[in-house]
Formats: C-alpha cells, structure tokens, sequence
C-alpha cells in the first residue's frame, strides 16, 4: 500500500494506493487552518486498520505550516510501519 498525503494548501489531503498505484480511498477537505488536528484521524479513517509500505507527502510549494504538519506526520508514520517515505512536489 501506498499513502499520499498533501497539507500544502488549504485542503488536507490523503490518498491511499495499491502496490499497482490504483487508488483505493481516499480523503480531501477544504479546511484552510488546522491541519495539524485533522490529518492524522484523517489517515486512521483512510487507512481502515490497513498499513502502508510506503508513504509520499507533498514538500511544496505552499504553506510553510502546512507543509511541516504533513511532513512530520509521514516521518512518524515511516518510523513506526518501517515505510519507505518519500517528498513530492
């Protein structure tokens, strides 16, 4: 499984992917402010009890907030599952 997620604008983001790269599920929600609140029970509803084996998050450009909440929550989720993580723009 692959999770993508993007918090670089105003819409938290988050896809998730077969080894293929068919998409699975996936989650968009124009929020503006408070990504940092609504991306990880985001992923958890994605992601159903499933786990990824890689993860690719959105580094820009945009919001520099932004970018820094999704890119936290992918370097923590790559340490916990052992996931490759990889940027994308």
């Amino acid at each position: 499984m692959i999770l993508a997620i993007d918090t670089s604008t105003a819409a938290c983001s988050a896809a998730l992917f077969d080894s293929a790269g068919v998409l699975v599920a996936h989650r968009d929600e124009t929020i503006g402010r408070g990504h940092s609140e609504r991306l990880v029970p985001m992923i958890d509803e994605l992601l159903d009890g499933r786990t990824a084996t890689r993860i690719l998050v959105g580094v820009g450009p945009g919001s520099f907030t932004g970018i820094r909440v999704g890119i936290a929550a992918a370097q923590g989720l790559a340490i916990g599952w052992g996931a490759e993580l990889r940027g994308m723009s």
